[in-house]
């Protein structure tokens, strides 16, 4: 991949997401060159057991120190309210695949995004699996409306993915594209993920959760560390 000429674009149920499973690839494409962004479909407050009230307003400022930090070209955030926080299942979901086909800021009829990374559709999180379901049919191929394709479409993992899945009857998230990861990029997503601090969850959604999860996935290829992707479509 010559990533100095490839466009991300990363679309996140929720923000943390990006980072969770693809700072990795982010690093790589803005180091080489290459352009990155971010759509997010939903922020807003909820009540964290432990934590007390998480405001939407601090969340997503814990975001666009995330965007700053990583130089991400550009994002969006579709949903910016608690109404649809961990209900993005309850919304239709041709409004979804139109958030991210055409209306959104960064929309691929906007941006053209060379590759798209989505969520795995093996979680337990209802907002994941209907990000991943509009997600597939946004990037559906479409030579009637459009002669763009985005040439590479992956899903990404993060470290709370199981078995504990409504498809893990016919399968889980299997991985067959990794990138590989040095001891600094690690740390930069380590870095990244702090900024989240209302998001931040020891065992799960933290520093070790990332080094293990990396270590397993670089393991898998021989290396230190790596993260993981299932690729969809590529073609050059």
């Amino acid at each position: 991949m010559e990533l100095k000429q490839e466009t991300l674009l990363v679309i996140a149920p929720h923000a943390d997401d990006e980072i969770l499973g693809c700072c990795g690839l982010i690093n790589k494409v803005k180091e080489n060159g290459g352009k990155v962004f971010v759509h997010v479909l939903s922020i807003g407050g909820f009540n964290k057991i432990g934590f007390g009230k998480i405001q939407k307003e601090s969340w997503k400022a814990e975001f666009l120190k995330v965007i700053k930090f990583l130089k991400i070209d550009g994002y969006d955030i579709s949903y910016f309210n608690d109404k649809n926080f961990l209900k993005l299942d309850t919304i239709p979901q041709a409004e979804l695949i139109n958030k991210i086909e055409l209306k959104s800021k960064v929309s691929l009829s906007k941006i053209k995004p060379t590759i798209v990374a989505i969520p795995t559709i093996y979680s337990y999180h209802q907002d994941h699996i209907a990000t991943y379901k509009a997600s597939i049919a946004a990037l559906r191929v479409r030579p009637q409306i459009s002669d763009f394709v985005t040439k590479t479409v992956i899903s990404y993992e993060s470290s709370e993915y199981s078995h504990w899945s409504p498809y893990s009857e016919t399968g889980s998230f299997s991985p067959n594209l990794f990138f590989n990861m040095s001891k600094k990029e690690i740390d930069k997503k380590i870095t990244a993920l702090s900024m989240y601090k209302s998001q931040l969850r020891k065992g799960h959604r933290d520093k070790n959760s990332i080094i293990k999860l990396s270590q397993i996935r670089g393991l898998e290829i021989g290396v230190d560390f790596a993260e993981a992707y299932h690729l969809h479509r590529l073609f050059f």
